[in-house]
């Protein structure tokens, strides 16, 4: 998966996609987003300070795959495309969690 964007910015559209459902009223089933951005924002720090992916448990991980999937397929048949924020969110969730394992596969 070759990609220009900077890693941040795909924390960031994680971050930005959940901010957006949190306060759009077509998404009802969000209960767990807050702890999921938590979650991100503390991996996100986390690689500012030590340049790496790996500083987030699998555990963690595993819980926000699962997390943003579940949110992805109760919305991505009915939400408008133009408004597409479970896709994007489960997208640059998807490119953070590629990245981590090829760090994890590459001992970066």
């Amino acid at each position: 998966m070759n990609n220009n964007r900077d890693i941040n910015s795909y924390f960031d559209g994680v971050i930005n996609n959940i901010n957006i459902i949190l306060n759009n009223d077509f998404y009802d089933n969000k209960d767990n987003l807050e702890e999921v951005k938590n979650k991100v924002l503390e991996w996100q720090e986390d690689y500012k300070k030590n340049n790496t992916l790996k500083g987030i448990s699998v555990k963690d991980l595993e819980y926000l795959d699962l997390e943003i999937t579940d949110f992805f397929a109760d919305y991505v048949a009915t939400e408008p495309v133009k408004e597409n924020y479970a896709e994007r969110l489960s997208y640059d969730f998807s490119i953070l969690e590629k990245k981590w394992k090829d760090e994890m596969l590459g001992g970066n």
